[in-house]
């Protein structure tokens, strides 16, 4: 059967001309990919020179020889040239278009170029040489072997060889023609289609290579852009620390001493009352910053929680208490029920049950006008776990706005005294928490429509054991003799007036160094420990007091507790293994510093109970 080399150079040009719309058509989509108009503007070229080379019987010489070969060498060359940019070394373009400028040189010398064997040889040699080239540019690096990649290899290889093969089949012809007919015989037929072959394989191996190196180059993007993220939240962590610490210095300062000026009776009632106003401004502050770290804390999932029996009553109870003096100013009914078939003990972390009970209960407060009613409620679950309804007879939340719910510093619109107060993070945090423990949270109307109902689904176990009741402290029956830490003058007064108001005798300590140097020169009850502090930090000096008890063996061990202004968890589990009792954070309260002292000072314990750690 005969080709019809005619025929076949006009399917070959169709079918480069195709290819190369599609390599340009990728690279004009947006593809990151080097070197796609270079396939491209090759396949091109391609298409321009076959049909230049079929239509040689009808196109002067000039244009189907002296153009046509130029530019299919000039296509060889961008091939070359497109295999290093693929993989993003220099295209070396000069270099590329060598080849044409040689064919172009010889030429202008009819002698040298005037058989038709002679123009296959010369072309042959170049276009060769162009082919094996690019093989070599794709070929597998650093030992790595690739399906697609040796297929591009193999095809290139392949197709290079071929077309140098026609060197000595030409050199071996007895004799040359010169003539423009195409070469006679199957052989120049088959070489174009090998040559559509090549161009097929090479196409489809190329767009997988590129849909692989896109898909790397996404998950590269990805894990940068999640390391990134990763560094943000520990750097914003750290910042979120530091900013904790330095303000809970100063605001130290400012509750503790309002502390004492309300409490100070030998003042004017006006003078207390001052007192208690600078103290409430600065618990506001407080509440504000404690949800920040809250806050950030959910956002990068570092929220441990503990798996301990909460009594649920216990719980209703100490929740309710806090938000009491708020509802009784407002004369709002305020009611708890655990409703029949609830647990009485689940396993959860009580902490953060009554973050999330205060939260809900402090915005149904706040809301709720003057006189109106708030409920709590604990529901038990068909599935396990209870359920936590909170509900107010306040004035709803209308459609529109139930979207802000449970995002950070929304803040609806409230009565107008109440527009100043709050910061828009309760329901975002409780929400964190609700969703980290493996529930739900939700609001509806409240019942015939008035008010509204906030609910949580809580997933948490029954106890099988009741809690163990709490420890019982030593009575206050004296002063405790007590060692107080930190490197900032106003702290060490605000805690000694606060202790001394309570009868202790305090000792104070500006170092680490120095409050080594006061327990080797005499005892303590207690040392409240600030961390934070230059030269020797508070967890480095807790270390040496307990590695100088450990070479006494019959020394007493001082308890020790934290009083530092980090409270993240992290921040309190580095104060435990350094060989501290408790932690307890700052701006100090008077009740919680006091009880956390009746507590660590020499407690009698009843069997099966435990002093947690953490005081406040």
């Amino acid at each position: 059967m005969q080709l019809h080399a005619p025929t076949l150079l006009v399917v070959s040009a169709l079918l480069s001309g195709a290819l190369g719309l599609i390599w340009m058509s990728i690279e004009w989509s947006g593809s990151r990919v080097r070197g796609l108009s270079y396939w491209g503007a090759a396949n091109l070229l391609f298409a321009f020179g076959t049909l230049a080379g079929g239509f040689r019987h009808v196109l002067p010489e000039w244009l189907a020889i002296d153009l046509g070969n130029a530019v299919i060498l000039t296509a060889t060359g961008l091939c070359w040239s497109a295999a290093r940019r693929f993989d993003d070394r220099p295209g070396l373009l000069p270099y590329a278009l060598l080849g044409t400028a040689g064919w172009l040189v010889m030429r202008q010398v009819p002698v040298i170029l005037a058989t038709v064997e002679a123009r296959i040889l010369v072309t042959s040699l170049i276009c060769g040489s162009y082919i094996l080239a690019a093989a070599w540019e794709f070929r597998p690096r650093r030992g790595q072997w690739h399906l697609f990649r040796s297929i591009v290899v193999i095809s290139f290889g392949l197709h290079g060889v071929l077309i140098l093969i026609r060197v000595p089949m030409v050199l071996a012809l007895p004799v040359w023609h010169t003539t423009t007919v195409l070469p006679a015989g199957n052989w120049f037929g088959i070489a174009l289609v090998e040559a559509m072959l090549h161009a097929i394989a090479t196409s489809f191996a190329l767009l997988a290579m590129i849909r692989e190196r896109e898909q790397q180059r996404a998950v590269a993007e990805i894990a940068f852009s999640r390391d990134a993220a990763d560094r943000a939240n520990a750097a914003k962590s750290r910042f979120l620390a530091r900013m904790s610490h330095e303000l809970r210095t100063p605001l130290n300062g400012v509750l503790g001493l309002a502390q004492v000026l309300a409490g100070d009776r030998s003042l004017p009632a006006e003078a207390r009352s001052h007192g208690t106003m600078i103290e409430r401004a600065g618990r506001h502050l407080l509440a504000l910053v404690n949800d920040v770290l809250d806050l950030a804390q959910v956002e990068a999932g570092r929220v441990t929680f503990e798996s301990q029996p909460v009594p649920l009553g216990r719980l209703l109870d100490s929740s309710t208490v806090l938000v009491q003096p708020e509802a009784n100013r407002k004369q709002i009914r305020l009611t708890t029920a655990l409703m029949p078939g609830c647990p009485q003990v689940v396993m959860g972390d009580q902490l953060r049950l009554r973050q999330v009970l205060l939260n809900l209960l402090g915005n149904a407060v706040k809301f709720t006008p003057e006189g109106g009613q708030v409920r709590l409620e604990l529901h038990p679950l068909a599935e396990g776990g209870i359920r936590v309804e909170v509900t107010d007879t306040g004035p709803g939340i209308p459609m529109e706005q139930r979207s802000l719910l449970f995002h950070d510093f929304s803040r609806l619109p409230g009565p107008p005294e109440q527009r100043g107060e709050g910061h828009g993070l309760g329901l975002a945090i409780s929400a964190g928490l609700v969703e980290a423990m493996g529930g739900q949270i939700g609001m509806a109307p409240g019942p015939e429509g008035r008010g509204s109902r906030f609910w949580a689904n809580l997933p948490l176990p029954p106890a099988d054991v009741a809690p163990p009741p709490p420890a019982t402290p030593r009575a206050a029956n004296g002063s405790y003799r007590i060692l107080v830490v930190d490197d900032v003058a106003l702290n060490r007064l605000v805690v000694q007036a606060l202790l001394e108001a309570a009868e202790h005798e305090v000792v104070l300590a500006e170092s680490g160094h120095a409050a080594i140097a006061a327990l080797t020169e005499s005892s303590f009850d207690l040392v409240l420990m600030d961390v934070q502090m230059p030269e020797m930090d508070g967890l480095e000096t807790t270390r040496h007091i307990r590695a100088a008890e450990a070479r006494r063996p019959g020394h007493e061990r001082v308890p020790i507790i934290a009083l530092t202004g980090e409270e993240m968890a992290d921040a309190v589990q580095a104060c435990m293994l350094a060989g501290m009792d408790g932690h307890l954070s700052k701006p100090v309260d008077r009740m919680r510093l006091l009880d956390a002292v009746r507590r660590a000072v020499k407690p009698v314990i009843p069997e099966g109970s435990a002093i947690l750690p953490r005081l406040a």
